[in-house]
């Protein structure tokens, strides 16, 4: 698997990809043109755009997003062009922000934001963490009750951990009262990532509100698929997608020689699911109602291993599908299950600590950045930082787009909103937001 030399002849021609690079591409500005028919939606906390990438592939026009990680709000803004992007301690904090910034995000045609979502930072929450009550970042979901009673969308979509419903902050119960006056407030409501479509059984806690003036009650989509509670329901439900449809087709080497800029190769596999081939932009997916980008369908990127030591790889060879290793912690994937949660680690001022990746299922090594992607759902085209510990964590902090995609198709229906297909050349993404971080060796 360490070769420099993929087979060439198994990768699908240039042309053959939807997504791929054209000889002429839409501008940001023009994308927005075509896009200003559909309902805005706004997006706090965005980090790299998981959740604004699954709300745009619903139909939405995510017109704004925020996040006071300037590196995470860059990429945000790099694979998201349609959508400006507030990124950095100065612009992108929203306890520096009011409605009226927010509203600016209106387009010129009148018409009001049709949902705010946001998922405030979960430390203080998550059962990966201490759960500490007295956590300052714990505010934050009273920071994000009161940009909506400000800006008055008739939707918002709120996500964490589901330590939030057990905290002893009570940071959760004060916003979801403050907010109830205004807006019928569902109860927070569990969901398992694997149920809609992605390969990662990850739990996640949501609130939906919508104003009380649209006479709407909130729900939540039923699952798609067979995962974790999905495999409770009555017929007529995919298959959950698991690890091996996911990822087999990733090409990967141990080499960094081999490395392109760093951190790609060119595709050495064709996709064996459908799962894989819609990731790669070989297969048309019906679902998706966002604007293509411009890129080379040929490489996969974000693919920077991690080199272990013998005694490590010594001890990973040994080990059985879903067990977990002793020394490291580190647990094997099984590729006829979804994977585990893909988790993000910690920020430079809480330590700079990298979350433990999953193991590969049959190579003694964790995950590269695309995998942990692919197993997160953002499709092949959409780009992390190259050094493996930005791009992880931009990956782990993520909203799983497919989870997003569904949470934002069902809120089209409550807020009677239909979608229009729309065709085009693909969007040109600004390379000089990230042509800094490329060719950064074997950093």
């Amino acid at each position: 698997m360490s070769s420099c030399k993929p087979r060439l002849g198994m990768v699908p021609p240039l042309s053959a990809t939807p997504s791929a690079r054209h000889s002429e591409a839409l501008s940001p500005a023009d994308a927005r043109d075509v896009m200003s028919g559909r309902p805005v939606a706004i997006e706090l906390f965005c980090g790299v755009g998981g959740f604004g990438l699954g709300l745009k592939q619903a139909g939405f026009d995510v017109t704004l997003g925020v996040e006071i990680d300037e590196m995470a709000g860059k990429y945000a803004a790099y694979n998201l062009p349609t959508m400006e992007v507030l990124a950095g301690p100065k612009l992108g904090d929203v306890r520096r922000i009011g409605g009226a910034v927010l509203g600016a995000a209106r387009p010129d045609r009148g018409s009001d934001v049709a949902v705010l979502a946001g998922g405030p930072p979960c430390q203080g929450f998550s059962g990966a963490g201490k759960r500490n009550a007295r956590d300052p970042l714990n505010r934050l979901v009273a920071e994000f009750a009161r940009i909506v009673l400000e800006v008055m969308p008739r939707s918002f979509v709120l996500e964490n951990v589901p330590g939030i419903t057990f905290s002893r902050s009570g940071a959760l119960t004060r916003a979801l009262s403050a907010l109830s006056v205004d807006y019928s407030v569902s109860e927070p409501t569990t969901l398992w990532a694997d149920d809609f479509g992605v390969p990662q059984a990850r739990e996640r806690v949501f609130v939906l509100g919508i104003r009380r003036d649209l006479g709407v009650e909130p729900s939540f989509p039923q699952p798609s698929h067979k995962g974790t509670q999905g495999s409770k329901c009555r017929g007529g439900l995919s298959d959950a997608i698991v690890v091996r449809q996911a990822i087999s087709d990733i090409p990967y080497t141990g080499r960094l020689s081999c490395l392109r800029e760093g951190h790609r190769l060119l595709y050495a596999r064709p996709p064996e699911s459908e799962y894989a081939q819609e990731m790669r932009g070989l297969r048309h997916d019906v679902n998706d109602h966002s604007l293509a980008v411009e890129w080379d369908a040929t490489w996969c990127a974000n693919l920077h291993p991690t080199i272990h030591g013998p005694s490590m790889r010594s001890r990973l060879r040994r080990l059985a599908y879903g067990a977990t290793d002793a020394v490291s912690g580190l647990r094997r994937l099984d590729p006829e299950r979804a994977g585990t949660t893909i988790r993000a680690g910690t920020t430079a001022d809480r330590g700079s600590r990298s979350a433990p990746r999953p193991v590969h299922p049959h190579q003694a090594r964790v995950l590269t950045t695309r995998e942990c992607a692919r197993l997160q759902s953002f499709p092949d085209w959409f780009m992390f930082h190259p050094v493996k510990w930005h791009g992880n964590r931009q990956v782990g902090n993520a909203v799983p787009p497919l989870l997003a995609r569904a949470i934002g198709r069902h809120l089209l229906g409550l807020l009677g909103e239909t979608i229009t297909p729309t065709y085009t050349e693909p969007v040109r993404r600004d390379a000089r937001l990230v042509e800094r971080d490329r060719g950064f060796g074997a950093i």
